[in-house]
């Protein structure tokens, strides 16, 4: 059985889809099926290849796909650029199908599955937030042989929407259990490793700092540190250039940049790292329509960590979160999250049983366990 799995997207990149996408091509592979990845042959700074680059098996194939790549002039051109990018992604995909022999086409592409919806090919369509204009996506939901659905939240609004339930299946995202069990040092340990403070209670975030150049929640959290004690040092790991440059210039505004540690973009493996030397992680999602419908990578990677998680009261949050295994606070409201922060810091013990209850849930999540409920939803 052979499954073609096509994204629009440039790979390796440092944004978290490339991530997943390997991830669960990795896995469907293991579970016993023959995969092709299809990518656009796009310009990339990136030169290690996606395999080395993500640490997956080279257990299934990737095949480029020629465009016309106008995205380094979106600058001058706006849309037109990404849209002529899309497009003839979409029509060389078809053409590269056409005398190809497989049985399923797997996407997350919106607009790559609609050229598709006016064939005969049997696709599924992986759905990772509700497009601003939902009408225009009818006839991909419509065509779809099956949709999975990222999170509860969405599969509630497809329905809504006249999309049959039992076409629908919710699979939270995943995470790679070897990766964080091969960090197998103490906090105390990690902390001196990564050159940070060890006499202070570091509360962290880890991932990147924007997505869609919509705010993540780092505001809040830099806005909550007046309300903590002088002892309580923030860590933020992950941003740009730009975004790490923004966020300083906002912790010198709240006269607390001292007491806020910026670190760029890292790598996979090193960002576990970071994580489990924190003594709390922070998910300080916004109220945002997109928070409601995402799922997103670092909320199972927190979990994984084993250390002690705050994170915004969502919806979509709270169908893999609870509060036995985090600490809740009220999205974008500064003095609520320096309170559960507070909490935290106050009882050693609490953290302790959040953690120890967030290891035993994420067992649940990984990609392996993924890709079997997806594939035996879909065969």
């Amino acid at each position: 059985m052979k499954i073609v799995y096509i994204t629009n997207s440039r790979i390796p990149t440092t944004k978290a889809h490339g991530f997943q996408i390997m991830k669960m091509c990795e896995a469907f592979a293991s579970a016993g099926w023959q995969i092709e990845l299809l990518i656009p042959r796009r310009i990339n700074p990136i030169k290690d290849s996606p395999f080395s680059y993500y640490g997956v098996k080279e257990s299934f194939s990737i095949k480029k796909i020629p465009i016309i790549d106008l995205i380094l002039f979106s600058s001058v051109l706006g849309p037109v650029a990404n849209f002529i990018e899309s497009i003839s992604f979409a029509i060389f995909s078809v053409w590269r199908l056409r005398d190809a022999n497989f049985d399923i086409i797997y996407s997350r592409d919106q607009f790559t599955l609609w050229l598709f919806s006016f064939s005969n090919y049997k696709f599924v369509y992986e759905m990772h937030k509700l497009p601003n204009r939902p009408s225009l996506y009818k006839r991909i939901w419509r065509k779809a042989f099956k949709i999975v659905a990222i999170t509860e939240v969405l599969k509630n609004s497809l329905i809504k929407a006249g999309v049959e339930s039992s076409k629908i299946l919710v699979a939270h995202d995943g995470v790679d259990l070897d990766v964080f069990e091969a960090v197998n040092k103490s906090a105390e340990e990690l902390k001196m490793e990564l050159s940070l403070p060890r006499d202070q209670f570091l509360v962290g975030y880890v991932g990147k700092f924007k997505t869609l150049g919509q705010e993540k929640g780092l505001k809040t959290m830099i806005e909550s540190l007046p309300l903590l004690d002088k002892e309580i040092k923030m860590v933020f790991v992950g941003g740009d250039e730009a975004e790490v440059k923004e966020y300083k210039s906002l912790a010198q505004r709240f006269n607390v940049f001292s007491r806020c540690i910026f670190i760029g973009y890292q790598p996979y493996n090193r960002m576990a790292e970071y994580m489990k030397a924190m003594d709390a992680l922070v998910l300080p999602s916004p109220d945002s329509s997109l928070a409601y419908y995402s799922s997103p990578l670092k909320l199972f990677e927190y979990l994984a960590s084993g250390r002690p998680i705050v994170a915004s009261d969502l919806p979509a949050l709270r169908e893999v979160l609870n509060d036995k295994n985090s600490l809740f606070f009220k999205p974008d409201n500064a003095p609520d999250l320096a309170r559960a922060i507070k909490m935290l810091k106050s009882s050693q013990m609490l953290g302790y049983h959040l953690s120890q209850q967030a290891l035993a849930d994420i067992k649940q999540y990984t990609w392996k366990k993924r890709a079997e409920n997806i594939l035996n939803f879909i065969l």
